[in-house]
């Protein structure tokens, strides 16, 4: 009786998650769901959670290696004794518990992979090369200028001024200026991994699991990537799933903050790919030298050890957590996996050709082919904030 009860539950929670699979690629059923369903689910158990000081995520992945290792003593003891029913119903009650957690993560989450576009703030693409140049040098003097304003420590990187609560609280005042309906209403406070040398060990540096609600952050990765972390895993709390999209809106909210720590951040994560938007008017790339090496001397420090860490992590271990979360991405739509993060940092550039030569059209003032710049979604970030700030 009792394995029919078990198998009656795991084929009714194995129909549910088909049908949510099979109805979530669609985007007005994705958007009506997400707003309607995953944002009230993850208000209600995030308001909960967040009472804790404790990530409920780690403290479950927790009890389940304990689970594990008392469950596979167990089978071991029960196939040296024959109890084969046991064992049986052993693995439907496994099943049962793993299709129920798949189904409250379809539930809250995966929708989300599949909404309409998300609104952001950014300019369009008609820049200079000259109002290119005014742009980054405007951000490079803000940039070196806060780093010279935050005390060190012993591997050159800049102190972070507040605990891992106060961040989180600096960034969902920040989350709170979105005034978008897109994005949830609701942000749960980020918590810190105690466990954080596993995440860094497989490179991973945050965990977003809304069926605990809760956006987790990796403690052990270098101070200045924390703050981005946070922000991007505190977008996926927000309503955006997709991973191009949360680092886009992560960068936003960093760098158009006036805390001074978090625009820090924000520069030290994408100054260089905004940078790199000096090269596509022209191919003339003494503008991009001058400007990086202009860079504050404190900051390269801070990368250099940034780089040093990660490259000290197992290779093995890295290798199967960019495995798996290749898999999960590809799962959830995203056709270029792990690349899916840099989806807002594609640049181009249009060379028109002449319909009557078949030759690439000449500048009459410079006699170069003509170059037109196609930004990408962060630098057009970078370009809306220059003109709200100069009035240019």
């Amino acid at each position: 009786m009792r394995s029919f009860a078990l198998a009656s539950v795991a084929a009714l929670a194995a129909v549910i998650a088909l049908v949510m699979n099979a109805i979530k690629t669609n985007a007005d059923i994705a958007e009506f769901w997400s707003v309607n369903i995953a944002q009230p689910f993850e208000r209600a158990v995030g308001t909960l959670t967040s009472w804790l000081p404790i990530s409920v995520f780690e403290f479950a992945v927790v009890c389940l290696i304990l689970a594990a290792v008392y469950l596979f003593v167990r089978l071991v003891m029960n196939l040296c004794f024959a109890r084969f029913k046991r064992i049986l119903t052993g693995i439907l009650a496994l099943g049962v518990a793993a299709l129920c957690v798949f189904d409250l993560y379809t539930l809250s989450m995966a929708f989300g992979y599949y909404r309409k576009p998300m609104p952001l703030a950014a300019a369009g693409g008609d820049y200079t090369a000259e109002q290119t140049v005014s742009a980054a040098e405007y951000f490079l003097d803000d940039y070196n200028a806060l780093a010279e304003k935050f005390e060190r420590d012993e591997n050159g990187c800049a102190v972070c001024p507040y605990s891992v609560r106060e961040l989180s609280a600096l960034l969902k005042k920040e989350y709170d200026k979105l005034d978008d309906g897109y994005f949830y209403s609701y942000t749960p406070t980020a918590k810190p991994i105690v466990n954080s040398w596993f995440l860094s060990d497989v490179l991973i540096t945050g965990i977003t699991f809304l069926p605990t609600g809760e956006a987790n952050v990796n403690i052990c990765a270098p101070p200045s990537t924390i703050a981005v972390t946070m922000a991007h895993e505190l977008a996926h709390t927000k309503g955006v799933q997709r991973e191009g999209d949360a680092n886009l809106i992560s960068y936003y909210v960093l760098l158009a903050s006036d805390n001074e720590y978090l625009r820090y951040c924000g520069y030290y994560e994408t100054f260089y790919n905004f940078a790199g938007a000096l090269t596509l008017p022209t191919d003339d790339r003494t503008d991009y030298i001058r400007i990086v090496n202009g860079i504050n001397p404190l900051v390269s420090a801070e990368r250099g050890y940034e780089f040093d860490y990660w490259s000290k992590q197992p290779d093995l271990m890295g290798q199967i957590g960019e495995f798996f979360n290749n898999l999960y991405l590809i799962f959830n739509g995203a056709s270029n996996g792990t690349g899916s993060y840099d989806d807002g940092h594609k640049t181009d550039v249009i060379t028109p050709i002449d319909p009557d030569t078949g030759k690439p059209e000449v500048d009459p003032d410079t006699g170069k082919p003509i170059r037109i710049p196609v930004y990408s979604d962060l630098q057009k970030i970078y370009f809306y904030l220059y003109e709200n700030r100069t009035g240019e």
